[in-house]
């Protein structure tokens, strides 16, 4: 099928302030090669014509934006005003409360990861939104509500989501996490690049999600196994994430770093976002598919790469509740 990704960059081109380098102990080809294997159990068998099919339409299907919009929930109204608010500075608690409470869903996923051990390691229950802002403080407040706001829209309907789905939504917040705690060290706007993790595999998400589905309503049994699904996200994830933060009229400057991880490789140059983004990527991959077999070779790829070295700590708690 005719698919280039020549046609993402033609009107999204970064400033070159980061080299990409590749040193670390464990390369980016191998650990992302490994976080496929997580996600996916490796499999012999090749897919049948009418697989292939499935696949080679639903690609194509998911080039065009009107089909996009029917496989990709729009966001809903309330989520660009309290976005705009949460980046304002003079935003109050109040603000953000009066928000939320429009919003039942987003209200209830609010509480719940307010809950959550990552965000009340202490464990006393909160009941309240205005609760949650008290115990949380504004920047805490930040991140659970941008979790809050993406989850029901990460979480695709798929037949395979308890397995496969689900890991990739864990791999996103944890990317989320990393984008911040590298994004303080440098002195990057943090929020805006936890944004940025959160949203970075929506493309995977979407692709992973639509392939299930086409499967299962073509009478095609398949198991999330590796040869139906890897070499398509391979293909297209990272090309259709840009896509829908287009569709979805996101930052240039997030639009601009989902572009650049379209080329990441040894020795090219991306913007100061896209750079945090492809680090905390490398590392959430690490930590989902290395880390717990070869726990000091992931340390020292992390070591080798300048990132915070209490990130696998942060995974840690934050998939206590995942």
């Amino acid at each position: 099928m005719g698919f280039s990704l020549s046609k993402v960059f033609q009107q999204h081109k970064s400033q070159d302030q980061w080299q990409v380098n590749d040193n670390a102990h464990i390369s980016l080809a191998v650990s992302r090669e490994a976080f496929y294997r997580h996600l996916f159990q490796k499999d012999s068998a090749q897919l049948s014509l009418p697989q292939k099919l499935v696949v080679d339409v639903t690609l194509k299907n998911l080039q065009k934006q009107e089909l996009r919009d029917k496989a990709v929930p729009r966001l809903p109204h309330v989520i660009p005003r309290l976005l705009k608010s949460l980046r304002d500075p003079d935003s109050s608690a109040k603000d953000y409360v009066d928000i939320i409470d429009k919003d039942p869903v987003m209200a209830s996923a609010v509480l719940k990861l307010a809950n959550s051990a990552y965000f009340n390691p202490i464990g006393r229950r909160i009941a309240e939104i205005e609760q949650a802002v008290v115990k949380l403080g504004i920047r805490g407040l930040r991140s659970v509500l941008s979790a809050a706001v993406m989850q029901p829209i990460l979480q695709r309907e798929s037949a395979y989501f308890s397995q496969s789905g689900q890991r990739i939504w864990q791999h996103s917040l944890c990317c989320a996490v990393a984008c911040e705690r590298i994004a303080e060290h440098r002195k990057i706007e943090a929020f805006k690049v936890y944004v940025l993790g959160l949203v970075h595999d929506i493309g995977k998400i979407t692709l992973f999600s639509e392939l299930s589905k086409q499967f299962k309503l073509n009478n095609e049994n398949v198991s999330p196994a590796y040869n139906a699904f890897v070499p398509a996200l391979k293909k297209m994830g990272a090309a259709l994430t840009y896509w829908i933060a287009k569709d979805w009229q996101l930052e240039d400057e997030l639009v601009h770093a989902l572009a650049d991880q379209c080329r990441i490789k040894e020795g090219e140059h991306i913007s100061a976002f896209a750079h945090v983004l492809y680090q905390a990527d490398y590392a959430a991959e690490l930590y989902a598919s290395i880390y717990k077999q070869k726990p000091k070779k992931a340390l020292a790829a992390i070591k080798a790469m300048e990132l915070p070295d209490d990130l696998f700590s942060h995974f840690d708690r934050l998939n206590q509740e995942l």
